[in-house]
């Protein structure tokens, strides 16, 4: 069976353990999710139903207000740069639109990434990429979780991993 169906992984949830409260980081990283689902959502579901010019014009009139960086995100995309228009995103995402999550709850993400440091057999900031609900395949987590420019970092060590296991090639 899975790490995550295990009694351990399971305690380790419901017990603090060194300043990591589960609770608060479930509320940080919904904070998180909510942010970047009302900020960075919109304009890319727009480009998906009404197309990227349709977007652009919408801009450029002034009848929705995108920021720049997503703006050009979508122009890569459209260009067949997806890989460009991805990382420019996760950049955008990672640096103006979580970063002020992360500076609301420092004491939670500190004490998610004092934990991940000491308690080696409980692994909180990994993500696995898989096409299946597991953990394999995780990729480690190896920087400071409140700063940005890790997690952008990050970001570019999960989409490698997909790359590889896709068989498409990295960056």
């Amino acid at each position: 069976m899975q790490q995550t169906q295990r009694w351990p992984a399971k305690a380790a949830d419901y017990v603090p353990f060194l300043g990591f409260d589960s609770q608060d980081s479930l509320e940080a990283l919904g904070d998180a999710n909510l942010t970047i689902f009302s900020s960075i959502y919109p304009p890319n579901r727009m480009v998906a139903n009404c197309g990227y010019e349709k977007f652009r014009q919408c801009v450029e009139s002034g009848e929705i207000v995108v920021d720049q960086n997503i703006v050009n995100a979508m122009e890569k995309m459209e260009n067949g740069d997806r890989r460009g228009a991805a990382n420019d995103i996760a950049l955008h995402e990672q640096r103006n639109v979580v970063q002020p999550v992360y500076d609301r709850w420092p004491d939670t993400f500190a004490g998610m990434s004092r934990a991940d440091a000491l308690d080696r057999l409980h692994d909180r900031t990994s993500i696995p990429v898989a096409k299946t609900c597991t953990r394999d395949n995780l990729v480690p987590f190896e920087g400071d979780i409140s700063r940005w420019p890790d997690r952008v970092e990050y970001y570019h060590d999960l989409l490698d991993r997909m790359y590889e296991i896709e068989g498409i090639g990295g960056r």
